[in-house]
């Protein structure tokens, strides 16, 4: 019984949880063996291959190596080498290439041809012509164009920037609920460890007498279904990290999978709403795309009046007539001729494209008016949401893990000594295991709801 008691003892101090982050209390090389044997690997390490009896060797998979990255070299990353960014950044490029298109005039015609050739044979002269015949846009037309391509490109420059801001938000939210799946699954392995040393000494207990089968099959069930959450988080932070590749993309992520580091416990901050909302007015790119979008409309009013004045046609011709015989007797000459073409603007009774930019420009306004609005809600929203999870840290870090601890650690004191059940001690345990998991959820959720935040309010200094 003295030596049952002793090892009852060095159970309790390795079955107690760290604080969040840390690694468990495993100073010995037996404590250590004792992790491993839980069949709890190394996420990311290969799954040993059972031997086998024939002599052919199966292959052993290369892992996939992992990178540690901190939060502001992975969203350096994603800055560089996201494929959908890339691809919104193409737009600029397509903006400018039709601001040259803007700049094109109209091309000069050149006519060359007979303008008279004598099949009757009655001796008319021949007569060739050369001209050049150019169109003049009257009414600013090609002004007006270049003003609607370049405030086109200006709004689609504050798109890619909008579109970076959502971009880095869901990037940095992946970034930490990678880091909370690790923990959960550090917290879990824990668990899992110390359940495993309890069905030990049950096994030990039952040995001896001093307790029941049934208490030891407890023990296993429950050190089953732990295992069973290990399993089911490794596969969870699994997943996370390749969610983090897949914002990378490109070539940076081929081959490797991000390894985040970082500290969820980030210090509450107090904001100002009036002072948020004021700066996300000033700085959110999607509410400035939505002003530049009412210049456009602008711009497209005014190239629309502008379409409106008649183009002319200017020509200058040469034109050579040989010598004529018979009753067409002539010297061969040579004459120079010009015209002016001016339409007559009968489609000008249609108002079609006026109307058209006109009704835009007055949807441009209201949608400005739509966006200020719901970045002034979006704002106050994410600070209601991030006061909620500051509050909820609070509560566990004034005193609920530190209580759920206590419990354990006495329920099990009073196990070792018969003043408790088994029950109690799993209930103990399981209660401190989902105390853990809910304090890593608040860390979480605070982290995520500062990022929410400053993506409202167009700001950004987030860093774990």
């Amino acid at each position: 019984m003295r030596r049952l008691l002793g090892t009852l003892l060095f159970v309790s101090g390795s079955a107690w949880a760290a604080p969040p982050g840390a690694s468990p209390p495993m100073p010995t090389a037996a404590l250590a063996e004792g992790h491993e044997a839980v069949g709890a690997p190394t996420v990311g390490s290969p799954t040993p291959t059972p031997s086998t009896s024939t002599s052919t060797a199966t292959p052993t998979p290369t892992p996939t190596p992992t990178v540690s990255l901190s939060m502001a070299d992975y969203l350096g990353r994603v800055a560089r080498a996201n494929l959908e960014l890339a691809a919104q950044r193409v737009n600029v490029e397509i903006a400018d290439a039709q601001i040259a298109i803007a700049r094109v005039f109209p091309d000069p015609l050149v006519t060359a041809g007979l303008a008279a050739i004598d099949v009757s044979n009655h001796g008319s002269p021949t007569t060739t012509t050369v001209g050049v015949s150019q169109a003049i846009e009257l009414g600013g037309k090609r002004g007006a164009r270049v003003r609607a391509a370049e405030t086109a490109r200006t709004v689609a420059q504050a798109d890619v920037e909008d579109f970076f801001r959502i971009l880095r938000a869901n990037a940095a939210g992946a970034f930490i609920d990678a880091i909370a799946a690790r923990l959960e699954l550090d917290q879990k392995r824990r668990s899992l460890v110390s359940l495993e040393r309890l069905v030990t000494v049950n096994e030990q207990r039952v040995r001896a007498g001093d307790i029941g089968d049934i208490a030891l099959v407890k023990t296993r069930v429950e050190a089953q279904r732990f295992k069973s959450d290990v399993l089911q988080a490794q596969g969870d932070l699994e997943a996370a990290e390749l969610a983090l590749a897949q914002h990378i993309g490109g070539p940076e992520a081929a081959g490797m999978i991000p390894e985040p580091h970082g500290d969820l416990k980030i210090p509450s901050r107090d904001f100002s709403a009036e002072r948020l909302i004021a700066l996300a007015r000033e700085r959110r790119p999607d509410l400035l795309s939505r002003r530049l979008a009412v210049g456009a409309a602008g711009a497209r009013l005014d190239l629309a009046h502008a379409n409106r004045w008649i183009d002319l046609d200017v020509a200058v011709g040469w034109q050579h007539s040989g010598p004529g015989t018979g009753e067409f007797a002539q010297p061969a000459f040579d004459a120079l001729g010009g015209t002016l073409t001016v339409p007559l603007p009968f489609s000008r009774v249609y108002r079609g494209e006026l109307r058209a930019a006109l009704a835009g420009q007055g949807q441009a306004t209201l949608i400005v008016s739509s966006a200020d609005l719901r970045v002034q809600i979006e704002v106050r929203q994410a600070l209601a949401r991030y006061r909620a999870a500051a509050e909820r840290v609070r509560l566990f870090s004034g005193g609920t893990v530190s209580d759920a601890e206590h419990v354990f650690e006495a329920s099990l004191y009073n196990y070792q000594r018969g003043g408790a059940s088994l029950l109690e001690v799993l209930d103990a345990q399981r209660i401190l295991n989902d105390v853990y998991l809910s304090y890593f959820d608040a860390l979480r959720a605070h982290a995520r709801a500062l990022v929410e935040v400053e993506t409202a309010a167009g700001l950004w200094d987030v860093d774990l």
